[in-house]
């Protein structure tokens, strides 16, 4: 598996703009497949309410800007995980480890 972490400063949730505490991008691939799996775990700076469903997520972090659509898989308010279900913009494979 390869993989790779980028830290999140700025997340918006299909245009809104989610108060910012931070969070990380998870990506990675398997060998046996070419498709790219992605993640985002992020907390919010204040109680957050989001609904699981679909999102179209635009994320900015120091190593730069990333989106694509994901699903809502859990959230307590203030800390919120979503599953990437297609592609992530902004990504290059070539940045990923062993």
């Amino acid at each position: 598996m390869r993989h790779r972490r980028y830290y999140i400063q700025s997340l918006w949730t299909s245009g809104l703009p989610v108060p910012a505490h931070g969070g990380d991008l998870l990506v990675a691939t398997r060998e046996e497949t070419t498709d790219v799996d992605w993640e985002l775990i992020y907390r919010s700076s204040h109680h957050w309410r989001l609904r699981q469903e679909p999102y179209d997520l635009e994320m900015v972090g120091p190593e730069g800007r990333f989106g694509g659509p994901a699903i809502l898989v859990r959230s307590d308010g203030q800390s919120h995980v979503f599953r990437g279900v297609g592609t992530l913009d902004g990504f290059d494979p070539a940045d990923l480890s062993d």
